[in-house]
């Protein structure tokens, strides 16, 4: 994310934005915790894009590791517990946006599985470009 766009953040709507998600027993935010401390955290919700079925899409809208622990397996363990979960639902798909130039996020996605589906938008608020990756979530009690 361009500095321009982080100096910009509004600490107070950020910290109500999580604030109201952490409590969302239907949508939880997911996370996994190191001797007390949240190292890593994802949060899926259904899909709120237009061209998809929020019966059957799901979306994560944010995963998020430490730096300094990425590499470490927490990412693939997040999205793994969000598979499960939308299976679980019935879900079909899940999808996500990560910002065009974020090539270590894009690696990761990719080597994981999703795909780029053809979605472009800017990130709100800003001209920063996103790109849209899906896959695939199992039949619930399915083995990939």
């Amino acid at each position: 994310m361009p500095e321009d766009v982080i100096a910009r953040t509004d600490l107070a709507y950020r910290t109500k934005f999580w604030a109201e998600r952490i409590v969302d027993r239907d949508w939880p935010v997911f996370v996994i915790d190191q001797a007390g401390d949240i190292v890593a955290f994802c949060q899926m919700i259904p899909s709120r894009d237009p061209d998809d079925d929020p019966t059957r899409v799901g979306h994560i809208t944010s995963l998020h590791v430490l730096p300094h622990l990425r590499g470490r397996g927490y990412g693939r363990i997040l999205v793994d517990h969000v598979r499960g979960e939308l299976a679980q639902r019935g879900f079909a798909e899940l999808t996500l946006w990560v910002l065009k130039e974020n090539r270590d996020a894009r690696r990761f996605y990719e080597q994981y599985g999703f795909q780029l589906d053809g979605g472009t938008r800017p990130y709100p608020k800003t001209e920063v470009p996103e790109v849209r990756y899906r896959i695939r979530v199992p039949n619930h009690g399915q083995q990939e």
